[in-house]
Parts: structure tokens; sequence; C-alpha cells
């Protein structure tokens, strides 16, 4: 490929030593391989790429992409946005194999995979050949394999995004974090339709504020990033996007008018069922999810997959056999108790989660949970007292501390548990999930969240082996 074919449609400013060398690879890395490859010069929060193009020089780098007119004997292309030139570049390079596909992306706090798996499971049923990128990985057509990033890289996802297509994928459902958005990792890619679930608090420690960090997730809502979007009329930032749509828009809710919304809603030990109006076409849904969240996940893949041609009885069948999310709602019983694993992370998050869990179940409910270290802090003392008005127990607990005391993050959840609430603080994860165990009953039940699908505890840089489920398939034995 020439870098003339592989700077296709990026906004390039200045080019200085122009020749149209032929390129085997693009790296942001300076102690990487180099031999062959264009050297993109990335701003990040420690270090600025600009600072080592003498060396890619060195490794035989041969075209550099930057912001800056700097000193290099090799072509230089002065870019406006270093990253979304990277973007832009790296889908060319794999010949923009998301072109080939229908790409519907999901973006919101809380909602992500789940919705993602939903639509995956629908269009899987209709006999598209279906992949997801998210949080739980990589999966194509239900064969899963680990990722590193909600959304990965741009190198990585065209990467991936070329072998999916590759397989014979038709449909990618994909997450959009906030921070792909502000990073402009999806550059270049125009997905058929994009989901907003919600926007409740997270990463306050890199956005700073609610304001911010909401306007980056509905700045993603317009041309060229989508072609349509599908919004939670309920949701107040939903509102806001509706109030002044830069695509096409349709929408979903229970409590405001809404393109396809949700009555009759009930749920017991088998799942949920309600009567799902969708562009006034009735469908009866049972499905074996849990909680009212997963209405909202439900009714938002069920207004996608219609406007994109899906038949309402092939909606329902999907849903009917449809599994449960790892590490979503999902729930074991161990000698008469039931555990709820759950990957909830935010106030929001737990709010409903335990909401959900003591409208519907009856006796005691015990909730283990903590907080992320190097994180926002802003929200610990909000879920504390979440946890606390809806829990008869709270056990506040270790949640991949990273860098961070855990014993601090601890009190500073449990600053926010209401006075005369009943809790206590076990760092330990595996013994406070087995002190709730013992200081629970047969009919109780008992919440652990945070982690979800995880197989690690994240500390001190190193991630240790550790799963909820695990623990939890000791107890009583």
């Amino acid at each position: 490929m020439t870098i003339q074919s592989l700077l296709a449609n990026v906004e390039v400013i200045k080019v200085k030593n122009y020749t149209n060398v032929n390129v085997l690879g693009i790296e942001i890395d300076s102690r990487k391989e180099l031999s062959g490859k264009v050297f993109f010069c990335l701003k990040g929060e420690r270090s600025d790429g600009n600072e080592f193009v003498s060396e890619a020089e060195k490794k035989g780098a041969v075209a550099i992409v930057s912001e800056s007119e700097i000193p290099t004997s090799l072509p230089l292309f002065v870019v406006k946005n270093v990253r979304k030139s990277l973007a832009v570049a790296c889908g060319n390079f794999y010949d923009n194999p998301a072109e080939k596909m229908n790409i519907v992306t999901v973006v919101g706090t809380n909602g992500k995979t789940s919705t993602t798996e939903i639509l995956s499971s629908i269009f899987s049923a209709a006999g598209f050949k279906t992949a997801t990128i998210g949080t739980l990985g990589y999966s194509v057509d239900g064969e899963r394999r680990e990722g590193v990033l909600t959304t990965p890289d741009p190198m990585e996802l065209h990467y991936n995004l070329s072998a999916m297509r590759m397989q014979g994928v038709q449909y990618v459902f994909m997450e959009a974090s906030a921070h792909a958005i502000h990073y402009d990792k999806l550059a270049g890619i125009k997905a058929k339709a994009g989901i907003l679930t919600n926007v409740t608090q997270d990463h306050l420690d890199f956005f700073k504020d609610m304001e911010t960090y909401a306007n980056v997730k509905l700045s993603y809502f317009c041309h060229p990033n989508t072609a349509l979007a599908v919004v939670n009329s309920d949701d107040p930032y939903g509102v806001r996007l509706l109030e002044n749509p830069l695509v096409p828009t349709i929408t979903y809710g229970i409590r405001n008018p809404a393109d396809v919304f949700a009555i009759d809603i009930q749920e017991n030990e088998n799942g949920l069922s309600f009567t799902m109006n969708a562009f006034d076409c009735i469908i009866n849904v049972r499905t074996p999810l849990f909680g009212r969240f997963n209405v909202y996940n439900v009714m938002a893949a069920t207004a996608t997959a219609m406007y994109m041609g899906i038949r309402p009885i092939t909606i329902r069948k999907a849903l009917e056999k449809i599994s449960i999310v790892p590490g979503r709602y999902d729930m074991r019983f161990v000698e008469g108790r039931r555990f709820i694993v759950d990957y909830a992370h935010t106030p929001d998050g737990l709010e409903n989660l335990l909401k959900d869990a003591k409208e519907n179940y009856s006796g005691k409910l015990f909730t283990v949970f903590g907080c992320g270290g190097n994180r926002d802090k802003g929200k610990r003392p909000i879920m504390g007292k979440v946890a606390s008005e809806y829990s008869s127990h709270v056990i506040v607990t270790d949640d991949n501390p990273r860098f961070e005391d855990e014993s601090e993050i601890a009190r500073e959840i449990a600053a926010g548990i209401e006075n005369g609430a009943s809790y206590e603080i076990v760092l330990n994860r595996a013994e406070a999930i087995e002190r709730a165990y013992a200081l629970s009953e047969k009919g109780d039940t008992i919440v652990v969240a945070g982690k979800g699908h995880e197989t690690y505890i994240d500390r001190k840089g190193e991630k240790k082996p550790f799963s909820d489920f695990e623990i939890i398939q000791q107890l009583g034995k």
C-alpha cells in the first residue's frame, strides 16, 4: 500500500518531503518495530509522540504523521487531528472492512453489553452471521475471545473487523465507550444505527463533570458517525438529544412517548414478561432475562432490529431463547439463597439492580460491592448511600483497587452509607461473599456487584485470578 492510499480521506494540512512511499504498517510506539511503517505522533498524558520522531527514523519508519511541523528528513504529513487521522488510516490499511458489513454501535453508561448481546441473538435468529465487540471481548457467532478495552484501539479494531469480514460476518454490534468517542477511535466508521441507552455518572475522574461526560456521548450522534439514532426517551440526556437531532431518530421508552414502548411488565423466577408495542405492532415478550433495565435493553434492540427489517415474530422467538449475558443479572442458587452477580459499577446501575431485586424477591437483601481504584471517586459515597437504602445489610469490599489503598476506597464508600444502616467492611472479596452467605438464610438474596464477568482483581498493576462465580460455587460444600 502506498502512503497516498493509506491517507485517503485524512485531513492533511501540509506536506513536506513528499514521496509516495510504500507502507507496511502503522505504529504509534517508537519502542516497537518500525521498518516500513508510518509513525503517528500521538500526544498522551505522559508523553508526546513528536519527541520520538528521531528514534522512529532510526528504526526504519518511512513517513511521519503529526499535528506539528516538526523537523524530519522523512515525508511529513501535518494533520488537523492526529487521532482521527490514525483511525481513518487504520481503516484504509485493512481496506475499510466496516464499509462491507452492517455496523451498529451502542453508546451509554449502562446496558451497552446486554444490548449488543440481545441484538446479536435477534439477528442470528434471523439467519445472519453476527459478531460483537465490547466489554466481554470479541464474539463471532457466539464463540468468544478476550479483548483489552471496551472499544479497541483503531489498529486492533480494524484488524478484527477485517478478520470478521473474512469469516463472513454480516452484522457487527459494537460498544462505543465515552473514551473511544473522545479519542476519535471510531472515525471513518459510519454505523447503520447508533443506540443511546442512558447517561449516568461514571468516569468523572477523566471527564471531570457530568456535563462534559454527557456531551461527549451525545456528540457521537451525528453525521458521519451514524445514519440513525435510537434514543431512550426516558433518559434526560436522551430527551436533550431528541430536542436537537442531527440525524434521523427513533425512540424507545416506558414513561415518555416512544416508537417502541412496554406495558404490563412482570417478573418471576423464569424471567421477564411484558407487552411491547413496536411501531404499532404488538409483541408479547417472554424472556429468561431479569431486571426492569433489561426491558429497556430489549426495547432498544427491538427498535433497531425492526427498523433494519427484522420481522416481529423472529424477534419474539429470539427473546424467548436468549441466553443470560455473562455477569449481567446472572443468577445462581446455593442452599436456598439466591445470588445475583452483576457488573453494576455506577450509582444508577447499582440502584436499578438493587431496586429490582428488592421488589421481586422476598427475604432479606444482602449487598456485596466495592469501587475500582484510580477511577471516579465522586460516585463512591453515592453508591454507599444507594446500597444502604435498598439492602438489609451491606458488605463493602475490594474491587480492582489498582494503585489506590483499598481501605481508603472502602472508607469513602462507607461515608455515604446512611446513619443507622447495617453494614460492615470486609476487604477480602472472597471473605466478603462468604460472610454474606453466613449471615443469610434460605429465601434471602445476595447481590454481588461490580465485577460481573471479570476473572481477575487488578491490584498494583498485577491482575490476579479471581471470579465471583468461583467463590459462590464453593459455598455450602
